[in-house]
Formats: structure tokens, C-alpha cells, sequence
């Protein structure tokens, strides 16, 4: 099998003019150091620059801010006026995001251009909010949809034939959830004049069809021109869909053009009269001197051919080869009598060094914007003085819980209860601290006071501290003023152990596997996102079997394959394991064609015989056995007054590949349930969602296990419907810096490193200020914590405190023999022992 690698900016330049394609591989080839050249496009033209490079690292920046902003929530709590909100997130913007000062030393026009595109940019974006909240949409759920897609990367890998492979991977401008259209939206934004709408549009078609293969959306796409004047095309998923052929080829053709480049066979390249203006290989007589008159060339159009025979084969032999790809005119390209182009092109964008100048870093501390600060609230930054006894060590008397509201984290300097609303735990928590600093113990106090509040949860345990939860702390070893809350937990705590593979508590088992059907479904209205959530589980169901075969080779074309699997296999019962395995082995029994240009046949047969393994050999104990993994049944209590601890303990697992794909699994039932069960529109906390130590899980950085997606995506999602999560770490350095951005809730224990000083700065910072209390968490006594969360009242900003008594047990980790003398012990073991 041969791999080609591309990216879309090649495919944009190879659109525009096929021939700067082969002098940029020609060129590519003579370096011999590994650089890729890819000739940059940008038009000339009498309008004033408008700073492309500048705009969309400052709109990628204000884009990353904003969806964990307090102010731009609060601007879309408030926003009746399309212009007052354009005017209130320019001023977040220009104090946020941008160096006035390195600004206002570009040139005038550069400026004036780089203003312009930014206020139409903004007026565009307040024009949809203020009409989605005019619509009802609550503000927080709003910024999610706004700004809370990270999925801009795409990364897709494409059968073109002849055993080839082409990686085509790139990043899209602006992807989000448009809720006047009740479906995904992908936006490129241009600073040159429409001169090429055509093209253009080609490139986001491309864009788009690798996010529908990537994540399962269905996205219309549109390009938004913005100086010097405004116009936009737009077009439908349908569209797109129906261009694919055309994308194919020109995948197909650049392998071709690339070969001939090389000298190693493949075809010449045709050349586009629109775009020779400026070309230097026009100048020189490079062009035509090396690739002949402009209309000579050709396109690999054996994709059209294929569809035109509906599996009549792909041509195998050079000569049919060139038949084939030579038998349309040359000059007749994927958009080929659309291009419009008139203005020159050149090679180099000016623009590239004046945008990092301008732009604000990631980590600097934005200039808070002057806006009303809110009666009552903490203030930006939360900056409070704390007591003199702050940091000393002392632990502090655990009185005055008659005055308690809500959930008693713990106590302050003074004995004054510390209470956070139950309420916030539908914005996610994260719990953050060095080794031995008490975080799992204050993780813990969070979990125990949303079981008395009524809140199930869901609590994954890798090593064996959590399960300790099932037994209580005895009664005198409680203070006073503790025993009430103590015997309110008792009397309402349901506890389970739950063990996947192993018969050490209530064992789990992932077969049959849960896909969504179309009754599931039926509650969202609109058909389009109906759509796209059933494909995204599929999707992600796809990509959790791939992980667990591990058979190496083309995943994405396996995932690809076992997705298209998926979505033939008949739902009305439930779907097994050996099912999968039947469909994998023989899919035309399903009715899938052209199959091979899907998978190669001994991929196939391989992933078929690894998904077997685990239905018949020793690796099937996930699959086989115990009670079926089902969150209705799991979240249900006995007996009324009941609240379900569920937690899932990993470590009887007998390796690390076993628990991420199990927890895949799970986060993607959980999902999965999610969407299918619960009522988006409750407005309470439906279950919190706890995992502990999530740097093994949601690591940050390219790695990418199994988990990390279906977890990034609870994060996401899951405040929606009322599920919260709960994580705590002793490495903010080592989680992925989006699932903070997603979590409201902070409580920062002590801190050990300075890097982990400045990373907790820098999730303030993005939030609109760093409190001055930060710097002080770095050696601070062992069990101090300070928080933030929303809401907070104004008297607890800044307050060192430290946490309560648990009412649970807490001692070190429980081995799987330790966890089953407990569960049987307590009577916990049931009927699926």
C-alpha cells in the first residue's frame, strides 16, 4: 500500500492552478531536507490589504477566549441589540486579545482593513445571538454552540485506488452549531475580493466532507468575504455531498501530477490561463517550456468512471490508465468554467510577520474590559485578603453548620462554613493539587454533598480509592457539629462497586452493544441534528471497536469501514458483538458495495478475526458475562429516598489498553444515554459524572487514547442535559487544556511547581483575570483550598479554607481482593455476582 500525504492547502492551490501543484512537488523534491513548498496564493489589488494573517489569528484567539469567558457570557445574558452586542464584544476583544500598542504601529491601511473585517466579523456574530436568544436559547448553552466546537482540525484519510492512500489533514476556520439552521455550520473566512467565489467554496466543500467522514456532522458550508466588501456564498450539505466525486479527483489527479513531477509516470498537469498573470512560472516561461501549451494535461477521472459503472471495475494497466484520465477535456477541472479569477497571483502572504507582533499570547493577562461588575458577585479575579491564619497549618474548628446553605465543602480560618450551590455542578468541577495536597479527599467531600443532595453519581476508580466510599466513617469518629449531615448521607447513599471483566463486585458487560435507534432519537425535532447525533455515535462506537483491535495498519479506513458496518446493521434488537463480527466478515450479506474502496480485503480480514478474539478467546471477558451496561438501571434506586454511588473500579483490569477502551465505551454509552433519556430542558443536575487522577485519560498535547475524545465530548455536552463532571488532577500541565476551558468550578489546592502555577494562571486569565491568590497556592498547607465557581458571593472571593471530615472511608488503595471481601461484606454483591 502506498501513503501519500497532503494538506488543504495544497488542495487549494492545486484547485486554483494544477501546474503550481507540480512546480511545487518539482520543487519539494529538489530541497531534500523534508520541507514541503507550497506556493502561498494572495491576490493584489487596488483595495487596501486587509491583514488576512492578522484576522484570523485574532479571531482564532478571540474564538478560543470567548468560550470560557465570564464577560462574553455576560454580554450574551444581556444582548437585545444586535449593535449593542457587536459593541460589547469589540471592546472584550480589543482588551483581550490584542496588542493596541503593536497595533497601532502597522501601516494605516493595514489598520484600517484589519478594523473593518473585525466589526463586520463581530456584527455577523451578534446578529446570531441576539436571534438565538431572542429564541429562548439560555446564554451559557449559547457561547457552547458559538465557541465551544474545538473539532477544527481535520485529519482524513482517502482511497483513491490502486492501492493508494491519501492523508490529507487541515484546519478550518470556524466550525459551530448554527441554531436558526438547527445544525452544524463551517465558515472560511476571506480578506480578497470575490474574485473566485467558486473555488473558494471548493476548498470549505473539502473542509466539509472530511468533518462529516471525521465526526459525523453533516455541515453546510459558506465563505464569508469581509473586506473590502462584504458578501458571502453559502452552501447546503447537500451540495457538498454531491461534489465528492469531484474532490476525489482531485485527490486522485495530485498523486498523478506529483508522480509526473518526479518523473515516475503519472500525468501532466493542465494550466489555468486566470492565474497566470503574476505566476513566475509564467514569467520565466518555465510553464509552457516544461508542461507544453496550457490546455494540454490531464485528470484522473477513474472516480467519475467507477460511479458511472456502479462497480465496474478500476482500471488496472497504465495505458487504460491515461485512457480513462485523458478522456474528458484537460481543461475541465473539479470547478473548472467556474473560476473567475482576474487578478494576479504571488507566491508570498506579507501578512504572516505582522500577526504574532499583534496578537496577544495564549498565557498573557488580558486588560480587563470596563464593564458593570454585578451586586453581589465575586469581583473579576476574585481577589479577597486573607485571614492572618491563612497557610499556617492550622486546621480550623468545624462550628456554625446550622448556618450552612447548599454543599459544605469545609470550613474557613474562622470556623465559617465554606457552601457551594448544587447547582453549579452542572458546569463541571475541576479539583486541582500536588501530591498529597488532600485533592482526592476534597473530590470526595464534592461527591458525598451531591449524594445528600439528591445527585447521583458516577465515580471511575483506575487504582482503588474510591471504592472506599462504601463504607462509612463510624459515627464518633465524627465531630458534633457534623453528625447530621453524616447520618443524612447515610440514610440516603446507595452504593455500588461495579467491575468490568471480574466478578469482584457487580460484574459489567458490554455486549449487546447500544447503538442509537431511530425511537431514541425521535425527541429532537429537527432532522438534520437528529441526524448528525446518531452518526456521531456510530461514529465513536467505530472508532472505540478499532482502538480495542489494535491491528495497526490504515485505522481510519478501519473505522471508516466498521462505521459504514454500523449503520446497516438492523436495530430493533439488540446488536451483539458476533453480530459485528458476521457483518465485518461478509458486509455484502448487508448490502455494502465497493467494500475495497473502503478497506483493503486483508485489513478486513484481520479486524475480523481481531473483534472475534474478544467474543471467543481469552480477551472476550468485556464482552461476556455479569450485567449489560445500562446507565437507566444503574441510576435507578432500590428504593425511594435512595441516591445511586455508582463506582466503576478499573484496577481488576489486567492492562492499561483494557481500561481506556472500557471507559471509551462507557463515556459513549453515557453519551449515548444522555441524548436518548434525559430532558435537556430540567434545568437541574441530573447525575455528576467523576473521574479521578484525568491525566491518564484526557492527556494534553497530540496524544490522543481512546477515551480522550468521548470524555473532551461529556465536557462539552454534557451541562446541556444536566450531566455534571467532576475531575481532579496533581498535573494541570498534563490535562488537555479544553476540558478546563469547560469546567466553571475551580478549587486549587496546594501547588508544587511553577509551571503548574503559571498553567492555573492561565485558565483564569482566559476568564477574565488571574486572581492575586494564586501565586500564594504554590507551598500552601496540605488540605488548603481556594475556590471559584459561578456566582460566588463576594465574601467567600479569595478565602483560603480547608476541607471537612469525610463521611466515607479514606485509606489506601483497595486491591481487587480487598474490594471483594468489602463488597461482600456489605452486602452489595446482588444477583449478578
Amino acid at each position: 500500500m502506498r501513503l501519500v500525504h497532503v494538506n488543504v492547502t495544497q488542495l487549494r492551490v492545486a484547485a486554483t492552478c494544477p501546474r503550481l501543484h507540480w512546480f511545487d512537488t518539482r520543487a519539494t523534491a529538489a530541497r531534500q531536507d523534508g520541507q514541503t513548498v507550497v506556493s502561498r496564493i494572495w491576490r493584489k489589488g487596488g483595495a487596501a490589504p486587509g491583514c488576512g494573517a492578522l484576522f484570523h489569528t485574532a479571531v482564532e484567539r478571540f474564538n478560543a477566549a470567548a468560550r470560557s469567558s465570564d464577560e462574553v457570557l455576560s454580554a450574551l445574558e444581556v444582548a437585545r441589540d444586535p449593535a449593542g452586542l457587536q459593541q460589547a464584544l469589540m471592546r472584550w476583544f480589543n482588551a483581550s486579545c490584542l496588542d493596541l500598542d503593536a497595533l497601532a504601529a502597522r501601516p494605516v491601511p493595514l489598520r484600517l482593513g484589519f478594523i473593518a473585517a473585525v466589526q463586520v466579523y463581530m456584527e455577523e456574530l451578534a446578529r446570531l445571538a441576539v436571534h438565538a436568544r431572542a429564541d429562548g436559547l439560555p446564554a451559557a448553552e449559547l457561547r457552547s454552540q458559538l465557541f465551544g466546537d474545538s473539532r477544527k482540525r481535520v485529519d482524513v484519510t482517502f482511497h483513491v485506488g490502486d492501492d493508494v492512500h491519501v492523508h490529507v489533514t487541515g484546519a478550518i476556520d470556524y466550525v459551530y452549531f448554527d441554531p436558526r439552521l438547527g445544525k452544524h455550520r463551517i465558515v472560511d473566512y476571506k480578506l480578497t475580493p470575490p474574485t473566485s467565489p467558486n473555488s473558494d467554496l471548493f476548498q470549505v466543500f473539502t473542509y466539509a466532507l472530511m468533518h462529516h467522514h471525521q465526526h459525523g456532522t453533516r455541515p453546510d458550508v459558506a465563505v464569508f468575504y469581509l473586506h473590502p466588501a462584504r458578501s458571502v456564498r453559502e452552501a447546503r450539505w447537500e451540495e457538498v455531498e454531491a461534489k465528492r466525486g469531484k474532490i476525489h479527483e482531485l485527490i486522485a489527479s495530485m498523486v498523478a501530477w506529483s508522480d509526473h513531477a518526479r518523473g515516475a509516470g503519472g500525468l501532466p498537469p493542465p494550466g489555468d490561463r486566470a492565474y497566470c498573470d503574476g505566476c513566475k512560472h509564467e514569467r520565466s516561461g518555465a510553464c509552457v517550456a516544461e508542461l507544453g501549451h496550457k490546455d494540454r494535461g490531464a485528470w484522473d477521472r477513474r472516480w467519475t468512471a467507477l460511479e458511472a459503472t456502479r462497480g465496474g471495475g478500476v482500471p488496472d494497466t497504465t495505458e487504460e490508465r491515461e485512457r480513462v484520465a485523458g478522456s474528458a477535456p484537460a481543461a475541465d477541472g473539479p470547478m473548472a468554467g467556474e473560476l473567475t479569477a482576474d487578478e494576479p497571483m504571488v507566491e508570498d502572504d506579507p501578512e504572516l510577520d505582522e500577526a504574532l507582533a499583534v496578537v496577544k499570547p495564549g498565557g498573557e493577562p488580558p486588560k480587563p474590559a470596563e464593564t458593570p461588575s454585578r451586586r453581589g458577585k465575586a469581583p473579576p479575579g476574585g481577589e479577597r485578603s486573607t485571614s492572618a491564619t491563612a497557610g499556617t497549618g492550622k486546621i480550623p474548628p468545624q462550628t456554625n453548620t446550622t448556618a450552612a446553605s447548599g454543599m459544605l465543602l469545609g470550613f474557613d480560618d474562622h470556623g465559617a462554613p465554606v457552601c457551594m450551590d448544587p447547582a453549579v455542578l452542572r458546569t463541571h468541577v475541576s479539583v486541582v493539587g500536588a501530591a498529597g495536597s488532600g485533592k482526592t479527599w476534597m473530590a470526595k467531600i464534592i461527591a458525598e454533598e451531591a449524594l445528600r443532595a439528591g445527585i447521583p453519581v458516577l465515580a471511575i476508580d483506575p487504582q482503588g480509592d474510591l471504592v472506599q466510599m462504601i463504607e462509612e466513617r463510624p459515627r464518633d469518629e465524627m465531630p458534633p457539629e457534623l453528625r447530621r449531615p453524616w447520618e443524612e448521607l447515610k440514610e440516603r447513599i446507595e452504593p455500588r462497586i461495579l467491575t468490568p471483566g471480574s466478578s469482584h463486585g457487580l460484574r459489567l458487560c458490554l455486549d449487546p452493544l447500544r447503538l442509537p435507534s431511530a425511537s431514541e432519537l425521535s425527541h429532537i425535532a429537527n432532522p438534520a441534528l437528529r441526524a448528525e447525533e446518531e452518526e456521531g455515535l456510530l461514529v465513536a462506537v467505530a472508532a472505540n471497536l478499532v482502538s480495542l483491535c489494535a491491528c495497526g495498519g490504515e485505522e481510519e479506513s478501519q473505522r471508516t469501514f466498521l462505521y459504514q458496518v454500523l449503520r446497516q446493521l438492523p436495530r430493533a434488537v439488540p446488536i451483539r458483538l458476533r453480530d459485528i463480527v458476521a457483518a465485518v466478515t461478509a458486509p455484502e450479506d448487508l448490502g455494502i458495495d465497493e467494500v475495497d474502496s473502503l478497506i483493503r480485503k486483508s485489513e478486513r480480514e484481520r479486524l475480523a478475526r481481531r473483534l472475534n478474539t474478544f467474543v471467543q478467546g481469552p480477551s472476550a471477558r468485556l464482552f461476556t458475562g455479569g450485567t449489560r451496561l445500562d446507565f437507566t438501571e444503574l441510576l435507578r434506586p432500590s428504593k425511594p429516598g435512595r441516591v445511586p454511588l455508582n463506582v466503576v473500579y478499573l484496577n481488576a483490569l489486567s492492562n492499561d489498553d483494557e481500561k481506556h477502551f472500557f471507559l471509551a465505551a462507557l463515556a459513549t454509552e453515557l453519551y449515548r444515554w444522555m441524548i436518548t433519556t434525559v430532558d435537556a430542558s430540567s434545568g437541574g443536575v441530573n447525575l455528576l459524572f467523576y473521574i479521578d487522577e484525568a491525566r491518564d485519560w484526557i492527556p494534553a498535547g497530540g496524544s490522543k487514547p481512546p477515551a480522550k475524545q468521548p470524555l473532551i465530548r461529556l465536557f462539552t455536552q454534557g451541562r446541556k442535559y444536566g450531566v455534571g463532571c467532576l475531575l481532579c488532577t496533581q498535573s494541570p500541565r498534563s490535562v488537555d487544556y479544553n476540558v478546563f476551558g469547560n469546567t466553571s468550578t475551580k478549587l486549587i489546592g496546594r501547588l508544587e511547581a511553577a509551571q503548574d502555577v503559571d498553567r492555573v494562571i492561565d485558565w483564569f486569565t482566559i476568564e477574565g483575570g488571574a486572581p492575586s491568590w494564586v501565586a500564594a497556592r504554590k507551598g500552601a498547607p496540605k488540605g488548603s483550598f481556594v475556590a471559584r465557581w459561578p456566582d460566588m458571593s463576594a465574601e467567600l472571593a479569595g478565602r483560603a479554607f480547608r476541607g471537612r471530615t469525610l463521611f466515607t472511608r479514606h485509606a489506601g488503595a483497595w486491591t481487587p481482593d480487598r474490594v471483594e471481601r468489602a463488597v461482600t461484606a456489605a452486602g452489595l454483591r446482588g444477583d449478578a455476582g
